[in-house]
């Protein structure tokens, strides 16, 4: 092997192993889109049946009633991908079944997800660094772009969950990879290799038959080959018969898909899907505007690198040799995201319910990234920045909970970063199969989290893994030449990389500022339904008892409970009148009296008391419960002759007790 062939096999490595241990490094714990692929595979082999109906209800909402059966809406790609990867896993782990059920559940998801869709979409990154080298762009400017995909993206997030999307958009860029080689390896293998995952992109996501159709007629303008093009179709074909298999088991027509059910009696839980085809209608200027700009899930917004796929289609339009290519690249992307503009108005229905970014158009990402190929060399520095920030954004939503709750507008700044800042990691609570919490107070965990580190310090391991990998890329791009640049480059790496996971110490850094106010009350807040189980995520000095939604809150993931003492200053004796304004409940006791007591677990959104007080300072305790979505309190007060009003600072004083 030569000195160049080397080099490349060491870039590609990097390429692979830098993506591949940073999704490694996230578990994610369920989610309804998750589970409902889970469940289909263990009803497969424990139950031999394509039915969910022992699993269903515990853990996902993604289902279906037919025949007197419940089955997951989902299409079954995904599940069948991983099937064999998960039988082999669960037998391997089987011992640890009986004592440990839970971490059981949670090992074997875990795995399962890591050796399948994470190893596909860092071999993904890995096609992307050759893909964007065919097409004529550098070393450096390709390997740029492997990470950007790989950790700049929400294809981050996504390799680290069991959904279909991602693992569609791996498929179906392969599949054009290997179409777009052809001439310079025409074997038939080539072909049918790409006829069946392009195949399989449409089983994993069933709107991607929109990026399919558009390799089938590439295919038969680009490889002109009789045998060749019979191979791509007899790979389809596979597919296809799959496809139609599982509909004739589950359905009784090989054309009946899942989603059609949603028209039919006793499916009511999602109602726009039972509009137009399968929830399709046209695409509408809001859900574009969704999708692509707004804070709430917009793709740019998270992944403001994208915005140069923009000026990269017109730089792509200019390679003439290219065009079939182009055509290929902008009916992707555009046929993705029209498709997802077609679906209802309701989050659920565009925004593909909790989710970071617009995950369903995954599918089109890679193809975004690999317009960035032909933009001039001036932009580099460009793609660097934008990307970096990307990365950022990525790397806080990922270790955090990438299930972005309804309830923000902006979940990116007001959800992540706040947890993230305070290194609150892996914050999901949902349990596939059962059991209790894995570490702490959570289901979810990264590997510094599983070993116990202490909290704002849980990525630092990832982040020494970036330095290296930066360094092992760097070195071999020879990016910097002369030995002195090289060590003023390396140190601003290291240096930039640490400073984003040094960022999860701001928490501590900032906590004794938090615990110097002279007024307002002590603030605990903890995760769960009630106090003191495990210890508080947030320990602060609030000026007042005055939060109108859950991101002045904290961004606490719920359940949670938060508890303010201190005392109250009572400027005269007589009669107070105290009230509660909350979501979901609040209550208040004063020198261990209860005024507004305790509700439980039940949403109150107001409640009052009465009681008499002497002139002077008495021990006070606040609290709220949010059981789900957003979250909220106000305490007010009617001293005797006055108004109700919120309880004012100067009257409160901090304290534990």
């Amino acid at each position: 092997m030569n000195l160049d062939a080397q080099r490349t096999r060491r870039l590609e490595w990097t390429l692979f192993l830098v993506p591949f241990i940073s999704y490694a490094y996230f578990y994610q714990a369920s989610d309804q889109s998750t589970a409902a692929r889970f469940d289909l595979m263990r009803s497969i082999l424990e139950r031999h049946s394509l039915a969910i109906d022992d699993l269903a209800g515990y853990n996902t909402a993604d289902i279906i009633n037919f025949g007197g059966h419940i089955y997951s809406v989902k299409a079954p790609g995904t599940s069948i991908v991983a099937m064999i990867p998960w039988a082999a896993i669960r037998l391997w782990l089987m011992p640890l079944i009986k004592n440990h059920e839970a971490l059981y559940w949670a090992l074997v998801t875990y795995l399962t997800i890591v050796v399948t869709i994470g190893l596909l979409t860092s071999i993904l990154c890995v096609v992307t660094f050759r893909f964007a080298r065919s097409l004529g762009a550098s070393e450096g400017r390709a390997a740029g772009l492997a990470l950007v995909l790989g950790l700049g993206t929400i294809t981050f997030t996504y390799a680290t969950e069991m959904t279909g999307e991602p693992f569609a958009a791996g498929f179906a860029f392969i599949a054009f990879y290997l179409l777009a080689g052809f001439s310079e390896d025409p074997r038939w293998t080539r072909a049918w290799w790409a006829g069946l995952l392009a195949g399989m992109a449409v089983l994993n996501d069933y709107p991607t038959l929109v990026i399919a159709a558009a390799l089938g007629f590439y295919t038969l303008f680009r490889v002109r080959d009789v045998r060749a093009i019979g191979a791509f179709s007899v790979g389809a074909a596979i597919v296809a018969a799959l496809m139609f298999g599982y509909n004739w088991s589950a359905f009784g027509s090989p054309l009946f898909f899942s989603y059609e059910a949603f028209k039919l009696p006793g499916n009511t839980q999602f109602p726009e899907q039972a509009k137009g085809f399968v929830g399709l209608t046209y695409p509408k200027l809001k859900n574009l505007w969704n999708i692509l700009v707004d804070p709430q899930r917009g793709l740019f917004f998270c992944n403001p690198v994208l915005l140069l796929a923009i000026p990269g289609i017109g730089y792509f339009f200019r390679r003439q040799a290219l065009r079939a290519e182009w055509v290929v690249t902008v009916l992707s992307i555009a046929g993705m995201i029209l498709f997802n503009a077609s679906y209802g108005e309701s989050i659920v229905s565009w925004g593909g319910g909790t989710a970071t970014g617009p995950r369903q158009i995954i599918a089109a990402v890679p193809f975004m990234v690999l317009t960035l190929a032909f933009l001039p060399r001036a932009c580099d520095w460009l793609i660097g920045a934008l990307g970096a920030i990307s990365a950022v954004i990525m790397l806080m939503a990922t270790a955090t909970n990438p299930h972005f709750p309804y309830e923000y507008a902006n979940p990116v700044r007001d959800f992540a970063m706040q947890q993230f800042m305070r290194g609150d990691f892996g914050s999901n609570r949902d349990a596939y199969f059962g059991g209790g919490m894995i570490i702490g107070d959570s289901t979810a965990f990264n590997l510094g989290k599983l070993v116990h580190l202490p909290r704002p310090f849980q990525l630092w391991p990832l982040g020494l893994f970036w330095i290296a990998g930066a360094f092992e890329l760097t070195d071999a791009l020879k990016v910097f030449g002369s030995r002195s640049r090289e060590l003023f480059g390396r140190a601003a790496l290291a240096i930039g990389i640490s400073g984003i996971f040094l960022a999860s110490l701001s928490g501590r850094v900032r906590r004794p500022f938090d615990l110097t106010r002279g007024h307002g009350l002590l603030g605990r807040y903890f995760v769960g339904d009630e106090p003191g189980i495990t210890a508080p995520h947030i320990v602060r000095i609030d000026p007042a008892i005055d939060f109108h939604d859950v991101t002045e809150l904290g961004a606490m993931p719920f359940p949670s409970v938060a508890i303010w003492t201190g005392e109250i200053i009572v400027p005269r004796t007589g009669s107070y009148l105290f009230g509660i304004d909350a979501d979901d409940a609040g209550w208040l006791s004063i020198d261990g009296r209860p005024v507004i007591a305790d509700p439980g677990q039940v949403n109150r959104p107001h409640a009052a008391g009465a009681i008499f007080l002497l002139a002077g300072v008495h021990r006070i305790q606040v609290a709220e419960r949010n059981l789900a979505g957003d979250a909220a309190i106000v305490l007010y007060w009617q001293p005797p002759g006055g108004r109700m009003d919120v309880v004012p600072s100067a009257a409160l004083i901090p304290g534990l007790w």
